[in-house]
């Protein structure tokens, strides 16, 4: 039932431009590629952030803020459609070098006591298109309006998904559901987590993070993660 819902979300994800003719405040161009225009391409993209049917019963949500370039979506879907079986696609995914990947393996096990790893989790992005170009600067996307485009997007995941717990990574994942459930939070990321560590909405709980590479103590990091597994126990 929930891959046929996930089959049905992506068909409209293809179907959506809100984001393809984009421009920030000082005219740059921020138009985003939407990946999800060729179903079969989509799919087979081999990364924890697009390994969306392997994980749509599990109980953790990592919400990250974009997927960064096209360029990198294809580079990923030809070396798993040279040899498309399962262990391909699985070795793939350990193969990706990302130091977020590695970060975020740190501290889900870490704080689990190597209970859980990012293989358990379901990973995905407040923004769902993709970036022009080779790079994740900043100045080429519209953080806040793609954000806002795609709010709707991300809830239905979540309505899909069922998570218990979900973990927002910046600013941008926590902005999109404040907005979807309307709840409040601070103006930066650091004052939002002193005041609110833990938000209770509906049937799940969201725990703000800061980026796992951000320049932030680990120590401080990880006892936001500690706060995961009271609810999965």
């Amino acid at each position: 039932m929930k891959k046929e819902l996930y089959n049905n979300l992506l068909k409209e994800l293809s179907k959506c431009e809100k984001c393809t003719n984009l421009k920030n405040k000082n005219g740059k161009d921020c138009t985003l590629i939407n990946l999800y225009k060729n179903n079969e391409f989509c799919k087979n993209i081999p990364s924890i952030w697009t390994d969306w049917f392997n994980r749509l019963n599990s109980k953790i949500m990592i919400i990250g803020q974009d997927w960064g370039p096209y360029s990198d979506m294809e580079k990923l879907n030809k070396l798993y459609i040279k040899n498309p079986n399962k262990n391909n696609w699985k070795y793939l995914i350990k193969q990706e070098k990302s130091n977020t990947k590695k970060q975020l393996e740190y501290y889900i096990k870490e704080s689990s006591n190597n209970k859980y790893s990012l293989d358990d989790i379901f990973i995905t992005n407040a923004i769902m298109c993709t970036r022009k170009g080779e790079n994740y600067r900043g100045d080429n996307i519209n953080l806040k309006k793609s954000t806002d485009n795609c709010k709707e997007y991300l809830l239905k995941q979540i309505e899909i998904v069922k998570p218990k717990v979900i973990l927002t990574l910046g600013y941008y994942p926590l902005l999109s559901l404040s907005r979807s459930y309307n709840f409040k939070i601070e103006k930066n990321l650091k004052d939002t987590i002193s005041k609110a560590p833990e938000i209770k909405i509906n049937d799940f709980i969201i725990i703000p993070l800061y980026h796992p590479v951000a320049q932030i103590k680990k120590s401080e990091q990880l006892e936001q993660y500690k706060r995961i597994w009271k609810y999965l126990e």
